[in-house]
């Protein structure tokens, strides 16, 4: 990685520890527990002290307010950047224009730029990433866990465009290491900025005719917007069992009124997938990590749904009030602040906009902050949605 640091050979090694402490994180651990909480706190605390000296900007942030490395001792000090000021610093150990000699090749430019989407009146944020090992690693271990728990290996249905259509997109880059991973045959449903339903029909039907499972990724709104198609032109597929979705970015901040019931009951009517196997995600482009529903998992697991997101051990979150930026208790909404050991070319400590209880190792999402600007990986799509919805217009 092009670390700007006296010794980038520090930074190689802690990358090293945190894929293997993310490879062996055991899911359900009591995130507070001793067992827990003392491997997370010193990772936390060396890879912000790290971060001090290879991001500029955020550590004099830190020393400016009095918590710079020096002075932090426990994680929950470590301060948070708000995720809003992507867009102004370039808030990434990997600066432009930097080499690190590695095997005799240079590096110029980072391996990944992810943009945060969805922005209305700001130029977006940028997460530059000088290696994408930690993400990767964190979001297929997640993946898998919560969409894979059966092991099945499935054709990919990707409500989205390619990773070369969309390169600075973190949720398409997400959906291409998937489908490389853990699927067949994928398919991508957006092609030079438009939806070509025609190929989700055809792709749906064959699924049904051979009797072959499926996995759906997309966005919500996407999702929805095909739905209504669907609707209007009575077209309706019974999915093999087995047949499972994951939709992505909800509806926050847009115009549009979607109810978790709604989404899951056309889910049901359109495509015949149970709400067992209707997968909610929750992530950032800040984060190298990702948040899941329970419902699949649990299916598997033969026990009740737990309510919210899961958590990932190498993850914890704190709930804040928005005025006094002091911890609340379990279970009463605050600001959100994660603070993900994925992220390491990029501050770990993310304020963000949402709003949100913790309960033990669960997170529930209750909207955002008022005055929040509107994004999400779900605004670029509403345009087609409120394509279908206009009367008298064929398609």
């Amino acid at each position: 990685m092009a670390f700007n640091l006296p010794d980038a050979a520090l930074s190689r090694e802690a990358e090293g520890d945190l894929l293997r402490f993310i490879s062996g994180a055991a899911w359900g651990a009591p995130a507070d527990s001793r067992g827990a909480e003392a491997p997370f706190s010193d990772r936390a605390l060396r890879s912000f002290r790290i971060q001090c000296d290879a991001i500029p900007e955020y550590g004099a942030y830190a020393r400016h307010i009095g918590r710079g490395p020096d002075e932090v001792h426990d994680w929950r000090e470590i301060p948070p950047v708000p995720s809003s000021a992507f867009k102004e610093h370039g808030l990434s150990a990997w600066r432009g224009g930097a080499r690190e000699r590695n095997g005799g090749a240079a590096q110029a430019s980072p391996a990944v730029t992810f943009e945060t989407s969805g922005t209305t009146i700001t130029r977006p944020g940028r997460v530059r990433l000088g290696s994408t090992r930690l993400y990767e690693a964190s979001l297929l271990k997640g993946f898998a866990r919560h969409l894979l728990p059966d092991g099945a290996r499935l054709e990919a249905i990707v409500f989205g465009p390619t990773r070369a259509e969309s390169p600075h997109s973190s949720l398409w880059f997400m959906a291409d290491r998937v489908a490389a991973q853990f699927c067949d045959a994928p398919s991508w449903i957006i092609e030079q900025g438009e939806p070509r339903w025609e190929r989700a029909d055809e792709v749906l039907a064959r699924s049904c005719d051979e009797g072959r499972p499926v996995l759906l990724l997309g966005t919500t709104l996407l999702f929805h917007a095909y739905f209504e198609r669907c609707d209007r032109r009575g077209l309706r597929f019974a999915l093999p069992k087995g047949s499972r979705a994951m939709d992505t970015g909800g509806a926050k901040g847009t115009r549009v009124d979607l109810r978790r019931d709604h989404i899951a009951a056309a889910f049901h009517r359109v495509l015949g997938i149970p709400r067992t196997h209707l997968v909610n995600e929750y992530g950032m482009a800040e984060l190298g990590s990702q948040f899941y529903q329970d419902t699949l998992l649990s299916t598997e697991e033969r026990r009740a749904t737990r309510p919210g997101f899961t958590i990932p051990p190498w993850v914890r979150t704190r709930v804040l009030d928005p005025e006094t930026m002091r911890e609340v208790p379990d279970g009463k909404p605050g600001l959100l602040v994660h603070y993900d050991l994925a992220n390491l070319d990029v501050p770990l400590a993310i304020q963000t906009e949402d709003l949100g209880a913790r309960i033990g190792g669960r997170l529930l999402l209750e909207g955002r902050l008022p005055d929040a600007e509107y994004r999400g990986c779900s605004l670029p799509f509403e345009q087609f949605l409120e394509r279908e919805r206009r009367p008298g217009v064929a398609r």
